[in-house]
């Protein structure tokens, strides 16, 4: 494997509003959509899609949602051999806004993922919204082997393990809430990251390790934010797998996040290699995956 994705595989509900309702409120929806889901997931799909060997360490319900998400994974090319099947499949249930977006999720089988020897011949391990004890197995796993590590720890994120991943993703929020500054060099002198890449609201990043970089947006507007900082992390690891250099990873990364807003659902708007890089030629950007 190129890569293998470790996390949530969820099944999304999503309801496309005007507004949040207010308490007690009933409100109805023009739009709505289902569609399989989950931070790794999604990621794995994309990167399989954009033609990277890519392997998936999850768990679903024994359950028809189960069935569909694994018949899912398979159409995006993703070996699903380190998938088990217990319980009930993770379900996800999302109040689109335009960019903004509310989420709850029902853990189900998520729960039950367990960690395989055999995922250590891949050359990256990208694990997303999971439990200490997964990131921390994962931590100790790289350590003995030539491969590297990336984490999109999302609502998960334990400071502490920071400076032992190689990649960190983090959108800008979750970034303020969890160190409680705006300013980037603080985060990531606080964090104690190697390379900490910030997603920004309405696109574009800034990558942190020696140096700034900072990435700009395309200037989408988003038509459906789920599943754009997933999109994101699978841009980022194609490049890194391809030897891009880290502003050539993060410009991926924002074209991928880009191509996804404007689509619905956590995997709309996945494409191919070819896609992306009509996408980059489109606005004038020599560089392709």
């Amino acid at each position: 494997m190129d890569v293998v994705c470790v996390g949530n595989l969820n099944y999304d509900i999503s309801f496309h509003v005007a507004r949040l309702p207010d308490l007690h409120e009933k409100m109805r929806c023009e739009e709505a959509s289902f569609s399989c889901g989950g931070s790794a997931g999604n990621t794995a799909c994309w990167l399989g899609s954009l033609g990277l060997t890519t392997g998936m360490v999850g768990a679903v319900g024994e359950d028809p949602l189960g069935d569909i998400q694994l018949q899912d994974l398979a159409s995006y090319h993703v070996s699903t051999e380190n998938v088990i099947r217990t319980g009930t499949t993770g379900i996800a249930v999302i109040l689109v806004e335009g960019e903004a977006k509310r989420m709850i999720k029902f853990t189900g089988a998520n729960q039950h993922i367990k960690i395989d020897a055999s995922i250590r011949d891949a050359q990256h391990i990208h694990v997303s919204s999971s439990p200490r004890t997964v990131v921390q197995d994962l931590i100790s796993m790289c350590r003995d082997a030539p491969l590297t590590l990336s984490w999109d720890p999302q609502e998960l994120l334990f400071p502490e393990l920071v400076p032992h991943v190689d990649y960190v993703f983090l959108n800008e929020d979750d970034l303020k809430r969890e160190v409680k500054t705006d300013s980037l060099e603080k985060a990531a002198d606080i964090l104690a990251a190697r390379c900490l890449i910030v997603t920004k609201n309405g696109g574009g990043c800034s990558i942190l390790t020696d140096e700034i970089i900072d990435v700009p947006s395309f200037g989408y507007t988003a038509r459906d934010s789920t599943g754009a900082g997933d999109a994101f992390d699978a841009g980022f690891i194609s490049g890194l797998l391809t030897q891009h250099i880290l502003k050539e990873c993060g410009i991926l990364g924002t074209a991928t996040s880009s191509i996804k807003v404007q689509h619905q659902g956590a995997r709309g708007g996945i494409c191919s290699r070819d896609d992306l890089n009509a996408f980059l030629n489109h606005h004038g950007l020599s560089l392709t995956l």
